[in-house]
């Protein structure tokens, strides 16, 4: 089976170990020879790459000699990491012998400078012997090069006379999300509102298939000034897929931007919302809902219950129809319908269009993309974004390649995402989009801290050809992920400027797929069923699950680890930091550990530490041996 990601890794990881070693020729004199060797390599194999890509899908035989080019890449990119760290580290101890004004032999053969230098010359000799015999079955393979193939974003727009300029959106345009939703905004807003609810807390479900516009119809109930006017408060809370009860009390404080109780415990944190909920009538807007424990629900509700007497409060939640089904309680859920083709149509026009004109050539193509779309505004939406700027050939190309479209929703939801993903520009640009499962659900992306994880990654690259720096690529990443729709639910500033987004919860699994083993969370302590072989885990992130420290067993497959989150965990798990050696990006937010892991000032990689919301009050002398460290995050709200 292919591998979606395994050609754009491949290729992120080559072009950066080739810019690496293209900056350390010269510097480093004894390495001088290999590191031009180095680069020939690697840039003897780059043009091939796309044909391989293309030929791993239907050839296994391809797909693990991209696997092999990935490892060696990577490991060609950690020894010139290793020998910038070090050419860092000689001229930090020259300088500190000279203000010492000692003089010694500092290169002497038997100094343990020298044996460094022995191990990383011979590891660069066998990283050319690789890479020497991958370019020769290269050859074998008769793969085709591909001048230009380069990941260079262009910023010219694509010329043509079906090519459609950038729209500006105002308040006059179309609101794409509620076209054919007006009755049932309507018919909600009025049974919440109803005076005749004698029910001190009531519920209703909107349930629908993934896609179907659940989570877009609550807010835009929410945001009704029938609805501000009649209820004394209005709650969103986001739930995903962490039903912990103590959690969604912890987020209806914060929705009211008030301070949490000092302590965990839940009659603490009840007492407050008594204390905020006595005597109003409120609505809460739980979206996301995917727990089906009956349990569990109760004894949510049954909690809530007792905080205000008064009568007509209401929960509003989205779900699917099986946890829809353990939630009611006197209200039918309102089933979402799917949209008629000419409704999805309209959406898809707008997107794509705007309020310029639409092309004669293109409405009979557009409505046959639009039958595609099972009746679900999101699929609309995604399409529409993946047609924005195109000229009629790429509409033409889209059409066809729905064609195959035909089985059940689900199946032609996930195939119109796979699209999606595939026809991004850049190799580069799917790492960085991919990269981002490593938050859960619903989380709220910031645009700056995003832009800096791909920097700290090494997604990113200046861009000398369009005088463009490497923060410039990555708004410029964010920005077509947004107007794809891969993106949504973006916060601004007074100004127009995004602050940040989130990923569609379909969005998210698809991209967790495409990742695979590369993106792991752990929020259970029941493990992890890894793959029969080992397969490098890049990326970690580790939470907790109703208090309790998650444990599972290092293997292989986490020595190529380069990013760990450790989220409001109890300690640093020093240990674990110890064995993950590549680290290039460290994540402590909110951890309740009181020092920096001991072992920290071993990762010469590491380019982002964040120890944000956490009580570590005193640093490290060893932090001082970070070299390669660009960013050192302490925020504490």
């Amino acid at each position: 089976m292919a591998d979606a990601l395994l050609g754009s890794s491949v290729q992120v990881l080559v072009e950066k170990a080739i810019n690496s070693a293209s900056e350390q020729i010269g510097l480093f004199v004894g390495f001088k020879n290999d590191l031009e060797k180095l680069k020939y390599g690697l840039t003897l194999i780059q043009p091939v790459l796309h044909d391989a890509e293309e030929k791993q899908v239907t050839q296994e035989f391809m797909k693990r000699w991209l696997e092999k080019l990935e490892a060696v890449a990577f490991d060609a990119g950690n020894l010139l990491d290793d020998i910038n760290y070090e050419m860092i580290r000689r001229r930090v101890e020259i300088q500190n012998q000279m203000n010492k004004k000692v003089c010694f032999f500092f290169f002497s053969l038997s100094s343990p400078i020298a044996f460094r230098c022995n191990l990383m010359a011979n590891k660069i000799q066998q990283i050319n012997m690789d890479l020497n015999r991958i370019n020769e079955e290269a050859i074998d393979f008769s793969l085709q090069s591909q001048i230009g193939a380069r990941d260079v974003p262009a910023l010219s727009p694509p010329s043509g006379e079906g090519f459609v300029k950038n729209r500006e959106i105002d308040s006059v345009t179309i609101d794409t999300s509620f076209i054919g939703r007006g009755d049932d905004v309507s018919a909600i807003v009025t049974q919440l509102t109803a005076t005749s609810n004698n029910e001190s807390l009531s519920v209703l479900p909107i349930v629908g298939m993934g896609g179907i516009g659940k989570t877009t119809l609550a807010r835009k109930v929410f945001n009704e000034l029938k609805i501000d006017i009649h209820f004394d408060k209005t709650i969103w809370v986001c739930v995903s897929d962490d039903f912990n009860v103590n959690r969604l009390f912890d987020l209806i404080l914060e929705s009211w931007q008030v301070q949490k109780p000092g302590v965990e415990g839940r009659e603490a944190k009840l007492k407050q919302l008594k204390k905020l909920l006595d005597g109003k009538k409120f609505l809460l807007v739980l979206d996301g809902v995917w727990n089906e424990k009956p349990t569990l629900w109760n004894e949510f509700l049954g909690a809530l219950k007792g905080t205000s007497p008064s009568m007509g409060s209401w929960i509003l939640l989205t779900r699917k129809q099986p946890v829809a089904n353990i939630t009611r309680i006197s209200s039918p859920p309102c089933a979402l319908k799917q949209l008629l083709d000419d409704k999805c149509w309209l959406i898809l026009r707008e997107i794509a269009f705007g309020a310029w004109e639409l092309l004669n050539e293109l409405q009979d193509i557009g409505f046959k993309i639009a039958q595609r779309c099972r009746g679900l505004p999101w699929a609309a939406c995604v399409l529409g974004g993946m047609l924005l700027n195109e000229g009629i050939d790429e509409w033409q190309n889209l059409e066809i390649g729905l064609q195959s479209l035909g089985g059940d929703e689900n199946s032609d939801v996930a195939k119109i995402l796979k699209l999606s993903f595939d026809r991004l520009p850049y190799p580069s640009l799917k790492k960085c989009f991919a990269y981002c499962t490593i938050f859960s659900k619903d989380f709220q992306m910031e645009r700056s801290q995003l832009i800096r994880l791909w920097m700290a990654e090494g997604f990113l690259h200046s861009n000398q050809r369009n005088n463009m720096r490497m923060e410039e690529v990555g708004n410029m990443y964010f920005t077509i992920l947004l107007d794809s729709n891969l993106f949504q639910d973006a916060e601004k500033d007074d100004y127009g400027n995004v602050l940040n987004c989130k990923m569609h919860d379909l969005v998210h699994d698809m991209v967790q797929f495409i990742s695979k083993f590369r993106t792991i969370s752990l929020k259970e302590s029941a493990g992890v069923d890894y793959p029969e072989k080992t397969f490098p885990i890049r990326y970690l992130a580790m939470g907790r699950s109703g208090g309790e420290e998650i444990s599972f067993l290092l293997n292989e497959s986490f020595s190529y680890t380069t990013t760990l989150f450790l989220l409001e965990n109890k300690s640093n798990n020093d240990g674990l930091i110890s064995f993950l050696t590549c680290l290039r990006l460290l994540n402590l937010t909110s951890s309740h550990a009181k020092e920096l892991p001991k072992s920290i000032g071993k990762l010469s990689p590491l380019r982002y530490l964040d120890s944000s919301n956490t009580p570590i009050e005193t640093l490290l002398d060893s932090l001082c041996k970070l070299y390669n460290l660009q960013e050192f995050v302490i925020v504490n709200h």
